[in-house]
């Protein structure tokens, strides 16, 4: 793999409080203000994104450390919840706790040693400023 990858995205304002993200995959993604500031009911905001892609972040490093591992994932489901607050003049999304539930099979032992190392890896969150907890259980398959 490179040392550098680049992701591109367009976003194109639609009219009232909608816009849409474009992709060079042709995927499109309308989103909206918050409700709470005049948003459309539907749609994601631009902060629901910010903490869905820590989540999906978090989805595929577990996918890729799993896999490089030897570890069989039976099944995986998580959830994620961003708080943002005022902070002086602004507003900040200042936490994102994640939650994970994963059935495997093998050693448990392993599954504690990836959920460590993915805690550690994900890009997403790394590059965030924001404070996320990733919480891993363990579920029978």
């Amino acid at each position: 793999m490179t040392e550098e990858l680049s992701f591109y995205n367009e976003v194109t304002w639609t009219g009232g409080a909608l816009g849409e993200v474009a992709f060079p995959s042709d995927h499109r993604i309308e989103v909206s203000l918050p409700l709470e500031f005049g948003g459309v009911e539907g749609f994601p905001s631009p902060e629901d994104l910010f903490v869905a892609a820590a989540n999906a972040c978090v989805l595929t490093t577990t996918l890729a450390v799993a896999e490089r591992r030897n570890v069989r994932l039976r099944s995986y489901a998580s959830e994620a919840e961003g708080v943002l607050e005022r902070l002086g003049d602004g507003r900040e999304v200042t936490r994102i706790d994640i939650k994970v539930r994963v059935a495997a099979d093998g050693d448990p032992s392993v599954l504690t040693e990836i959920f460590s190392e993915v805690s550690d890896r994900v890009p997403v969150v790394r590059s965030m400023t924001s404070s996320v907890s990733i919480d891993f259980e363990v579920v029978r398959p």
